[in-house]
């Protein structure tokens, strides 16, 4: 099995159940409130460890309780904690979340100890980098850190998979030749290109424009409607098994995850794909973040069945 590493977020999720989501101005009765581990990038983790994958974490969390949580909740799901480091000068990074009554999230993030992942400290980690064969990151951590991963990834002749949420629209134009594989979603890909992505051909075409500034190939996750897989030569489209979501706040971390422990384990991409959608409709019957990743016995039907 092939080694996977993660560089990223860990945060301590604060989850707010709503029947709606406010608009400005407004004040609402909330229907409860729960605490979860959670960050794009401590989530991408433990779902490669859940789904049995050799799976290990650069990140910064802080000399505080929710940085002890975040961390032996990653190593009871097999995840390799050593290279976690923990920063006294700043508290574990939060996300407040708000799930309303159809499943649907928004998020803000307080980056805490997440913005201490400098280039610096990630330069220091190299032998974590050289030990992976695929390397995953997101945008919650520092641009400059980011650009720099994918320059060792390269140096190295890693597969480097880009999850670009939070998405932003001044990613430098040196970070997209660096990325073999990016994940966004709709709305990310909107973002990411300037482009409307409505429908179908408009996806399309704002993937051709990431696929013209160098990424190898792009995988748009679609919701409900599954995923589309664009790589120069075709585009493809998934359908998801159809189900009644209660929470979607990790369902793309889910995703990346399971399609990169598939390809950790020699599937081909469209069976990784196929399985990584049919693990982000488990998750998003559950609540929760990291609660909601199944575990390998739960996937095992999926990886027969593609």
């Amino acid at each position: 099995m092939k080694k996977i590493l993660v560089v990223g977020s860990l945060n301590m999720d604060m989850v707010l159940s709503v029947d709606h989501h406010p608009v400005p101005g407004e004040t609402i009765i909330g229907d409860g409130i729960t605490y979860h581990p959670g960050g794009k990038g401590a989530n991408q983790a433990y779902a490669v460890g859940k789904l049995g994958g050799d799976v290990r974490i650069i990140g910064c969390v802080g000399w505080d309780n929710n940085g002890m949580i975040l961390t032996e909740n990653l190593a009871q799901a097999g995840v390799d904690t050593t290279a976690i480091n923990r920063m006294p000068e700043a508290p574990t990074g939060m996300a407040i979340i708000d799930v309303d009554k159809k499943g649907d999230n928004s998020i803000i993030v307080i980056s805490g100890a997440n913005a201490c992942l400098t280039p610096d400290l990630l330069r220091k980690q190299k032998a974590s980098v050289e030990w992976s064969d695929f390397i995953m990151t997101q945008l919650e951590t520092p641009i400059d850190t980011v650009l720099e991963l994918a320059r060792m990834a390269k140096k190295a002749d890693k597969c480097m998979i880009l999850d670009p949420s939070p998405a932003r629209a001044d990613l430098p134009d040196e970070l997209f030749p660096l990325i073999d594989i990016m994940k966004p979603n709709e709305k990310e890909l909107s973002i990411l290109t300037g482009m409307p992505t409505e429908t179908d051909e408009e996806i399309k075409a704002a993937a051709d424009a990431l696929l013209e500034k160098g990424v190898s190939k792009v995988v748009v996750t679609l919701g409900a409607r599954g995923a589309m897989l664009a790589d120069g030569n075709e585009k493809l489209f998934f359908e998801a098994k159809p189900v009644v979501p209660v929470d979607t706040t990790a369902a793309g971390a889910a995703f990346t995850a399971a399609m990169v422990n598939g390809l950790a384990q020699e599937m081909g991409m469209i069976q990784a794909i196929r399985m990584a959608n049919g693990v982000a409709s488990i998750v998003v019957t559950r609540h929760g973040a990291q609660a909601s990743i199944p575990d390998r016995d739960e996937i095992d039907d999926l990886i027969w069945n593609y």
